[in-house]
């Protein structure tokens, strides 16, 4: 495994993260590369799961792949937005599809950031952490139905 640098510093409570991707090798891939980061990682096969999970638990950022079954990455965050349960630009979409698409037309709309698959792992790491350390707003979305530890093992 490559050199991922050092373990990010970690407050009493470290950065969740949820990982939304269909394919079980990636995920295992990134969640212990995220781990050995010092993160808390959950995992959702599709994006179904993953609105499921972000109404039980406050994530700090979302990696989604663009293409899964049920709910792709664009309809995750499209329901994310409608539904005001995550801030829209704290989300990082991983795709293996490249050129004129309509992931790629999204993508550009959007603005937010894409790793492209294969990704670096070094890459990947120093995107969370920036991510994780440019503020997005105060706190701009309510927790649906009362407040939500942002971790609930702190």
């Amino acid at each position: 495994m490559p050199d991922l640098g050092e373990p990010s510093p970690q407050p009493d409570c470290p950065a969740r993260i949820l990982l939304v991707d269909d394919d079980p090798m990636v995920v295992q891939l990134i969640t212990d590369v995220l781990q050995l980061g010092g993160y808390g990682v959950d995992t959702a096969s599709n994006g179904v799961v993953a609105l499921d999970r972000v109404t039980h638990q406050r994530y700090d950022l979302i990696l989604s792949d663009l293409h899964m079954p049920e709910l792709d990455g664009a309809g995750l965050y499209r329901e994310l937005t409608e539904r005001q349960t995550h801030p829209p630009g704290k989300i990082i979409f991983l795709t293996g599809t490249t050129g004129a698409s309509a992931a790629h037309h999204f993508l550009q709309e959007t603005g937010l950031p894409v790793l492209q698959k294969p990704f670096d792992l070094v890459e990947l790491l120093a995107l969370v952490r920036k991510m994780l350390d440019t503020p997005w707003q105060e706190d701009p979305l309510p927790p649906p139905g009362g407040r939500r530890s942002r971790n609930a093992d702190c």
